[in-house]
């Protein structure tokens, strides 16, 4: 967050109101009447705030749910919410929404789930609506504002209590000033995860010293968990400036080293235990704060890719299950890399072999909300007797963490199930129960949070073989859409 963003977030609530636009008619919670004017119905909704920091923006028309999506005017919200470094525009002959921030630049249709960003294609969870105001006699435009904050590089949070969607902006003006975190800063399209907690100039555990020159578009970033470090990977030879502890300054407890190999300066920030990190900078500084994972992020989740290495799993018309599932889930971190309200652990991203107290133990320490567990179906022998895709919960195991301390792992493992059975088709095996001391599982035994462990279908069933072996990415996807469903 640059300066000028800074001393916007930091005007008294008056100001900032008088300073955007008139008032909202209504409070978030009260009640008030909507016609959709695509299909001339009229509903009834509680009227929902937007929130700049913690102060209301003020509008003339509330947002609302369309379903579970939080919707808000796209003229008031980001088209005059200056702090909010945002641009809107439509132009009615293509129903064309246009909103920009930086160098981003999302563009959508009204009554359409298909968007862009950057030109890059997306789909929304609602579609933009123009919506008249009943009692004011007004139409407004009303967009998916999670969505829209996230590819804009608006950080968005909900807060149930105060009924308000909660907006900051975590770089300057979405040009880079923040370099992206990532499990796999190879793979194209990886956004980096919100956090609850964003370092400043006056919040980090280091504060690194640019040299001259350095633009903030050289500075990458790897969270390598497994070895419990945050990688900073930075173009050029800084090796002897960066290795100085005249350019740093580290409040929080750290192992500091650098390297330089292969055209880059990597700095590694080796912590005690699995962290979640938030990386900012300005014109002369990068800061890092880091803290758990579940004090950092507002939805963690561990994904265990079953088996790996040595341990093939099952076998049977040609194929093993360690890289079946390996597949599988590659393919859902590719759906997770471009949700920016999710930080996801993964067991396995390789042909290794996690223990299974790794497994279990990883979702434990970093306090996950959900742990999921991907594996294949066998008998033993080429058969078509056995066949269908089962889910398994441990009816004796965990309940995820505050906020979401009713889930259960039967509950996540509904959800689960209910996707995957639809991407595979396969016979529905339903729910099976594994109790600890009978048919237990070791890593729904004993992890701590709402845990499940899907069985996409047999290896042993020559036609689910060569369906599974075909359909990795849509079955990644059911793992991803199972998860997202559970919350």
């Amino acid at each position: 967050m640059n300066r000028k963003t800074l001393l916007c977030a930091g005007l008294s609530a008056m100001m900032l109101a008088a300073s955007i636009h008139p008032a909202s008619a209504i409070s978030a919670g009260s009640i008030f009447k909507v016609q959709y004017t695509h299909n001339k119905k009229t509903y009834t909704k509680k009227a929902l705030n937007a929130r700049y920091n913690n102060t209301v923006i003020k509008t003339n028309m509330p947002g609302f749910l369309d379903g579970s999506t939080s919707m808000y005017s796209a003229y008031w919200i980001f088209g005059k919410c200056k702090s909010l470094g945002t641009s809107y525009k439509y132009t009615s002959k293509t129903k064309k929404i246009t909103f920009k921030r930086g160098n981003k630049t999302v563009v959508m249709t009204l009554d359409s789930k298909k968007a862009t960003l950057n030109g890059k294609s997306f789909t929304l969870p609602a579609a933009p609506r123009k919506v008249r105001y009943v009692a004011k006699k007004k139409n407004y435009i009303m967009v998916p504002g999670q969505t829209v904050a996230g590819k804009l590089g608006i950080s968005y949070t909900w807060n149930n209590r105060l009924l308000s969607g909660v907006m900051k902006a975590s770089s300057s003006s979405g040009q880079g000033s923040a370099p992206p975190t990532s499990t796999a800063p190879s793979t194209g399209g990886v956004v980096a995860p919100k956090t609850k907690v964003t370092a400043s100039s006056s919040n980090y555990s280091i504060r690194l010293k640019k040299p001259a020159g350095l633009s903030s578009s050289a500075v990458t970033s790897e969270d390598d968990y497994w070895n419990k470090r945050l990688v900073l990977n930075i173009n050029g030879n800084y090796k002897t400036h960066f290795s100085s502890s005249s350019n740093r300054n580290i409040k929080d407890s750290l192992t500091y080293s650098v390297s330089y190999t292969g055209g880059k300066t990597k700095i590694y920030l080796k912590t005690s235990s699995i962290k979640g990190f938030s990386i900012t900078q300005d014109s002369s500084y990068i800061y890092v704060k880091y803290a758990a994972p579940k004090s950092m992020f507002s939805r963690v989740i561990v994904v265990d890719a079953g088996h790996g290495g040595s341990d093939t799993g099952a076998t049977g018309n040609g194929l093993k299950e360690k890289n079946m599932t390996l597949s599988i889930v590659q393919k859902t971190k590719y759906y997770f890399d471009r949700n920016a309200n999710y930080k996801v652990y993964y067991t396995r991203l390789s042909d290794w072999y996690p223990t299974l107290s790794e497994r279990y133990q990883m979702a434990n320490n970093v306090g996950a909300d959900r742990f999921v567990s991907v594996h294949i179906n066998d008998v033993g022998k080429i058969s078509y007797s056995a066949k269908g895709t089962e889910t398994l919960y441990n009816p004796k195991g965990g309940k995820a963490p505050s906020p979401y301390s009713s889930l259960t792992g039967k509950a996540l493992a509904k959800d689960v199930h209910k996707k995957l059975r639809s991407a595979t088709g396969f016979t529905d095996r339903g729910l099976k129960q594994r109790v600890p001391g009978v048919n237990g599982v070791a890593v729904l035994t004993y992890s701590k949070t709402a845990a499940t462990l899907g069985e996409v279908g047999f290896i042993s069933n020559p036609t689910e073989a060569s369906s599974m072996k075909n359909n990795y990415t849509k079955i990644g996807k059911a793992f991803y859409d199972g998860i997202l469903a559970s919350f």
